[in-house]
């Protein structure tokens, strides 16, 4: 298995594919975790290989760090059907398999899974900082999605992919991928799009499904955060904004109403990095992080800094200070590495 903890597609086998199909074959008993503020390429890798368990004669649970899940990817199926858990489960019970999926290590879900006593655990996931803390490990740095992942596991070795499994794999693709429109987006990528197209999805079903689902509350705080846009840098290439948890409550938005956002504020004509700073009302401050080509600095590495991780072109993290803190902090840590990718010495 892979040892490396960037760069993961390096190392990259592709009998990782049919050594994880083996394993989950193997047991009887599958709990899949899925990570914090779940997204489309969670739930619906969750979601597909929760329906392909089923089929399989499997007893499967999801569980999630989440009292709720994004209203928007409801019509999943078994989206409903998640259990909320803060604390890992650690229980030893015959032919059970715990399944990490879209983790990029062993905290990014519930809390209290200790790597060091070699749990029976299953990680699949993408992203390239992947800690590789399963007992078995499937990581490509370079797929689109986990969602990427579980198909190319189910087509190595032959797995039935429903219709039901084919639209909930091509959920997590078409969102990590922004619509294809991310450089993540591979030849792999599309030919699974492909594939899926011929096994019966819909894209334009999915897309309005995902895209068709803003509430007027919804939009009432994105106006907000728009007028708050602080555009910054020469040849202003940098943008940010805050989002503060009296705008949930005096909109009346749902916390997962600011999904979007940093792919909105991306559109920003020669920006080439965005970051949104929520704060939620439990007090929490979350970082969400977009880059582009030719960004000084990639998402992956700017939240890496404040304790998060992600990927080159999307990544988050959450900080322990005060907002305004964290924003002005944030706004000194990209001109400083920007000075220093222009001036080397």
């Amino acid at each position: 298995m892979t040892t490396a903890n960037l760069n993961l597609n390096k190392n990259f086998d592709e009998k990782d594919l049919i050594r994880a199909s083996e394993v989950l074959k193997a047991h009887k008993i599958w709990y899949i975790f899925t990570h914090k503020k779940s997204d489309g390429d969670a739930m619906g890798s969750a979601s597909a290989l929760f329906e392909s368990g089923v089929n399989l004669g499997k007893s499967v649970k999801w569980f999630s760090p989440d009292k709720t899940l994004p209203e928007v990817y409801k019509f999943l199926p078994h989206s409903n059907e998640f259990i909320f858990c803060e604390e890992f489960i650690d229980e030893t019970v015959e032919g059970l398999l715990y399944v990490f999926l879209d983790c990029s290590n062993e905290v990014r879900s519930v809390s209290g899974f200790d790597v060091n006593k070699n749990i029976n655990a299953l990680n699949i996931d993408h992203h390239e900082d992947n800690s590789l803390f399963g007992r078995v490990n499937c990581v490509d740095g370079l797929a689109s999605s986990t969602c990427e992942m579980l198909f190319r596991i189910f087509m190595a070795d032959n797995w039935e992919i429903t219709q039901n499994i084919a639209e909930s794999l091509y959920t997590g693709i078409f969102t990590d991928t922004g619509g294809f429109a991310f450089s993540n987006t591979s030849a792999k990528t599309h030919m699974a799009a492909s594939k899926l197209i011929e096994l019966g999805v819909k894209p334009d079903k999915i897309s309005d499904f995902i895209n068709q689902n803003k509430t007027p509350q919804d939009f009432l705080i994105w106006a907000r955060v728009m007028s708050r846009v602080k555009i910054f840098g020469e040849g202003n290439i940098f943008a940010i904004s805050v989002i503060y948890a009296k705008d949930f409550e005096e909109t009346g938005a749902e916390l997962n109403g600011t999904e979007g956002l940093s792919s909105m504020l991306m559109t920003i004509r020669g920006v080439k990095l965005i970051s949104t700073i929520t704060q939620y009302p439990s007090g929490e401050i979350r970082l969400s992080i977009r880059s582009r080509e030719g960004s000084p600095i990639g998402a992956g590495e700017l939240a890496r800094i404040f304790g998060g991780g992600g990927h080159e072109r999307a990544a988050g993290a959450t900080v322990k200070f005060p907002i305004e803190d964290a924003v002005n902090e944030l706004e000194k840590i990209i001109l400083n590495k920007y000075h220093e990718c222009v001036n080397p010495d």
